[in-house]
C-alpha cells in the first residue's frame, strides 16, 4: 500500500524584511498569496512571484511554497 498526497491548494508566503527594532534585530512581515493551483510548476510559481515582488520595497527574506492536500492510501 502507498500513501498519495491529493493536492487541494497551494498557497505562496513570502517573508519580507521590515526595517530594524530598537535592539538591532530585523523585523520580519509575511504575506500569504493563495489560490495557486497545486499544478503549478515551482519554476512558473518563482517567477510570477519574483515579478510580484520586484513591485515592492522591502527586501525578500524567504519565499515558501506550502502545499495543502489530503494523504490517500492506495
Amino acid at each position: 500500500m502507498a500513501v498519495i498526497l491529493e493536492k487541494n491548494y497551494s498557497r505562496c508566503q513570502v517573508t519580507l524584511e521590515n526595517g530594524i527594532d530598537n535592539e538591532g534585530n530585523p523585523i520580519f512581515v509575511s504575506r500569504t498569496f493563495g489560490r495557486i493551483d497545486p499544478e503549478t510548476t515551482h519554476q512558473d510559481l518563482y517567477d510570477v512571484m519574483q515579478a510580484l515582488l520586484e513591485l515592492q520595497e522591502l527586501p525578500v527574506r524567504v519565499l515558501r511554497r506550502l502545499d495543502d492536500g489530503e494523504l490517500i492510501v492506495e
